[in-house]
């Protein structure tokens, strides 16, 4: 975990200091048309040059705020892949080697070969998928990653903003409504990630408390949609009349219940359904 923090540290550094270069690498032209003394433009310089300062000012801010966006995309992603794959490995005393017939894989190998493309169609197959199924589901996730890696560059090169959370979710998004809800879960839960939404803490005097939530609570619906993550109950919380009346469906101590709430913001924390 330190190893892992150490790297965030780093790469922020990394983001931040690009940032820095590229605010501070302007051509001398530019140099010579903002005054050493003060942010402010020039106001004697003719209206061209102090539009082409302006101009130089926003594409230098474009270009280091789409690297820091771009910075804190990759981390983000790399945080919740070491999430889960911390949350899923087996604690290294859990397995006595000397009942084990074959030799221990280290942790690092092990994640190796669960992240490999035969380790995750095994997980599929071990899932309930045919292995046809499996293959094209490993094969398609690769194509979308590519996609949203394509659509980030192309939008970036032509100097358009890019919607982060709406690339962020393209595969699994697209994955969920090629699959379906109900082979989504399990592919979910072949790799361990999260099927409903737990709840860590109630705000207080936010409609969750009001409606009954409590920590230990999973979300599955909202307002009849299937939600797997906080993202999709968010985006479910968009939909509609803000304070309408919609139904919740809860799990609490593996039964089912329902409880009613206007939309809008919940008022919870969530976070990984822990076993």
């Amino acid at each position: 975990m330190k190893s892992i923090l150490a790297a965030v540290v780093l790469s922020a550094g990394v983001a931040f200091a690009a940032a820095g270069y590229y605010f501070a690498s302007g051509d001398d032209d530019a140099a010579a048309i903002l005054p050493a003394d003060t942010n402010t433009f020039d106001p004697n310089l003719p209206v061209e040059a102090r539009i082409a300062a302006l101009e130089k000012a926003v594409s230098d801010e474009r270009l280091a705020r789409q690297l820091l966006q771009e910075e804190v995309f990759y981390l983000t992603g790399e945080l919740e892949r070491f999430a889960e794959a911390e949350y899923s490995q087996p604690a290294e005393d859990s397995v006595d080697e000397a009942e084990s017939s074959e030799p221990r894989l280290s942790r690092s190998e092990e994640r190796r070969r669960r992240n490999s493309r035969e380790g995750r169609v095994e997980r599929l197959v071990a899932a309930g998928f045919l292995p046809s199924q499996a293959d094209w589901i490993t094969q398609r996730e690769q194509e979308l990653q590519m996609a949203a890696l394509q659509e980030r560059f192309d939008a970036e090169r032509s100097g358009e903003d890019v919607d982060w959370m709406a690339n962020r979710t393209m595969t699994s998004d697209t994955l969920r409504a090629e699959l379906g809800d109900a082979d989504y879960e399990r592919y979910l839960e072949a790799n361990d990630r999260s099927t409903n939404v737990s709840v860590s803490s109630v705000i207080d005097s936010s409609p969750a408390q009001t409606a009954g939530l409590m920590p230990g609570d999973e979300i599955v619906r909202y307002d009849g949609e299937r939600v797997f993550s906080m993202t999709d109950l968010t985006r479910q919380t968009m939909v509609g009349e803000p304070g309408q009346t919609v139904v919740v469906d809860v799990m609490r101590s593996g039964n089912l219940m329902q409880i009613v709430m206007p939309r809008g913001p919940v008022g919870i924390t969530g976070g990984r359904r822990r076993f």
